[in-house]
């Protein structure tokens, strides 16, 4: 089973169809799948069937084609992050092994001069060595399929508290987390999708995919701007968007000022909890649109998903998707009565296959079959997930457990609180101090006190912030999450 394959038989319905557009350029369905053939060809010809390629590029033409190309091909796309810093890049790349690297040609030199034994291919206007205009020029369309290939792609965690992992996707999980997100999303009418964040990370790139396999076309940005964006959804009528939290909170600001009529059908958020502000704001700014917020992780995949209507409650995770089967076990793998908080493990065919050469951190976390997920949750009587937090976040503050994620979410109905990010700072005495780093909405300021009286109807008094840190700005990695570990060195000092 290849998954391109599914693509092309798709776009010879309709070959005339726009596929992708980037606002100067557009292609057809046709002129498309002859670019992701010659592509495919050419790996074909240079010897790279069923070997790793690095791809590091923005998201732009070139991307959309050459990754399809490399899967139609049997090779294994690794997405590499422009983002990451050279110790990052180089670390990954020497873990995957590459046999070519395809990359834009502001990155060019570099490559070239330290990875000089790997051949390369640059996304560039000039007609020089290692052009990819002109290796594709060499190439027919007529590739044949790799029928079976063992991998997708491979793509890396965002690395909010540690180094990024990588993690290996295959064919089948996303046929079927296309099956699942298009019944439980309604994507029966899609035509237009929009996903502004970067292709190199599995938000932005499957909703391409996905908008690839649905027939409709997909419009590139170079990167996220929220005027970009709406004004997009101003010229495309029933536009499907992907975000994340931060970027809904840019387009409520720009939408707040702008004059442009906005027709998007469906928004779906994801990557970090959607504050119960912002999307009542969404609600009554975009009066139309269908609003959905979507709880996965990059090992997991889709797991649960929830309709915005205002009657939800505002700490739920929603119900799972149609084919995951989930579990909440204690520290023994036992499984807890519904409503007790445990681990929560799930199992799919959506799942991952397992981390990339690293065999005892897959092993970790697989157990008879389950997927464990490092998220503690507990599970009402409607078949509905709650979420208490992490583990790797999880703070011991005087013998007791403490999940900054649950606290985040009760400072977050403040309204003169933007971000807030919880951890915990070294103390003597409770070994941990809940702390809070808050970046406010405007000129108001809260006192301590003040924020602790707002927590005790919520939350038990151990768990309210004994320490406020006021930060200009929050870091956010380059798929829009708090950059915890940047964020939790700055509040120490603080």
């Amino acid at each position: 089973m290849n998954l391109i394959q599914h693509i092309l038989k798709r776009a010879q319905i309709d070959p005339h169809r726009i596929a992708v557009s980037d606002g100067r350029e557009e292609r057809t369905y046709a002129q498309f799948m002859r670019l992701v053939q010659q592509v495919s060809n050419g790996l074909r010809h240079g010897g790279h069937t069923k070997c790793n390629i690095a791809i590091l590029s923005g998201n732009r033409m070139e991307f959309a084609e050459f990754v399809l190309g490399a899967i139609y091909a049997g090779c294994v796309p690794v997405m590499l992050d422009p983002k990451w810093h050279p110790g990052e890049m180089d670390k990954v790349i020497r873990q995957c092994e590459p046999g070519l690297i395809a990359s834009e040609g502001r990155f060019a030199a570099d490559l070239a001069e330290r990875y000089n034994e790997i051949p390369q291919l640059y996304f560039d206007e000039d007609q020089k060595v290692g052009s990819y205009s002109s290796w594709l020029a060499a190439f027919e369309p007529n590739a044949i399929a790799e029928e079976n290939p063992e991998l997708l792609f491979i793509g890396y965690t965002s690395g909010t508290t540690g180094f990024p992992k990588g993690y290996m996707r295959t064919h089948l999980s996303w046929l079927r987390s296309f099956e699942a997100t298009e019944k439980a999303f309604r994507l029966n009418r899609i035509k237009h999708v929009l996903a502004p964040g970067p292709l190199v990370h599995s938000l932005s790139l499957f909703a391409m995919m996905q908008s690839l396999y649905s027939m409709a076309t997909f419009h590139l940005l170079p990167e996220f701007d929220a005027e970009s964006v709406l004004n997009l959804c101003s010229r495309e009528s029933d536009m499907i968007l992907f975000v994340v939290p931060t970027m809904i909170d840019a387009l409520l600001r720009q939408a707040a000022s702008s004059t442009v009529q906005i027709s998007i059908q469906t928004l779906i958020s994801s990557g970090g909890k959607w504050p119960e502000s912002s999307k009542q704001r969404c609600r009554a700014m975009f009066k139309e649109t269908k609003l959905y917020e979507y709880y996965g992780s990059s090992e997991a995949s889709y797991i649960s998903y929830l309709e915005i209507t205002g009657e939800e409650q505002p700490d739920s995770l929603g119900k799972p998707f149609d084919g995951v089967h989930i579990s909440i076990r204690d520290e023994q793998f036992r499984e807890v009565s519904p409503g007790t908080i445990g681990e929560l493990y799930i199992r799919s065919e959506m799942m991952f296959a397992g981390y990339h050469q690293l065999p005892e951190e897959t092993g970790s976390v697989f157990r008879d079959g389950w997927l464990r997920t490092g998220d503690y949750m507990l599970l009402d009587q409607d078949m509905h997930l709650h979420l208490a937090g992490r583990a790797s976040n999880m703070i011991k503050s005087g013998g007791l457990k403490v999940f900054p994620e649950e606290v985040e979410a009760v400072l977050l109905r403040i309204p003169a609180i933007r971000e807030v990010m919880i951890f915990g700072k070294p103390d003597d005495r409770w070994g941990e101090q809940v702390t809070a780093l808050i970046e406010w909405n405007g000129e108001q300021r809260l006192s301590l006190d003040e924020i602790r009286n707002y927590c005790r109807p919520y939350l038990a008094s151990f768990k309210a912030p004994k320490q406020l840190v006021t930060v200009e700005r929050f870091i956010y990695t380059s798929s829009g999450k708090i950059a915890r570990q940047e964020m939790k060195t700055i509040g120490e000092k603080g």
